[in-house]
């Protein structure tokens, strides 16, 4: 599925698959001033307005366009994050147990103070 004027993802993956060389020039200007366009909308055009499938693709497509311009391979960036995703988890684990702790103790002193 893709939004009001952009490429749709079968589309974007035949122009992938067809190697340029059997590609027309015309073949690829219209990708290329197409592909421009669909760059354009993806960076422009706010995630709250896309559809649910256009703004997933939007945000592969974003990646791919990243990691090619930092230099490290998609391997590499997808270790990356991860790692980030790992220490989110982790974090939010560790806030979820000391708060468990707390309620635990805090309920434990309020026993101990009924109790007196």
């Amino acid at each position: 599925m893709s939004d009001l004027g952009r490429k749709n993802f079968a589309d974007k993956a035949s122009e992938a698959i067809k190697p340029d060389s059997e590609k027309s020039y015309l073949e690829q200007a219209k990708e290329s001033a197409t592909g421009a366009y669909d760059k354009i909308a993806r960076d422009v055009v706010p995630d709250s307005q896309k559809s649910f499938g256009q703004s997933i693709g939007d945000s592969v497509s974003k990646g791919k366009d990243e990691a090619s311009e930092s230099g490290k391979s998609y391997t590499e960036t997808a270790s990356e994050y991860l790692e980030q995703g790992k220490e989110a988890v982790a974090k939010t684990a560790e806030y979820i147990s000391s708060s468990l702790t707390g309620a635990k103790e805090g309920a434990k002193d309020g026993v101990d103070a009924a109790k007196k």
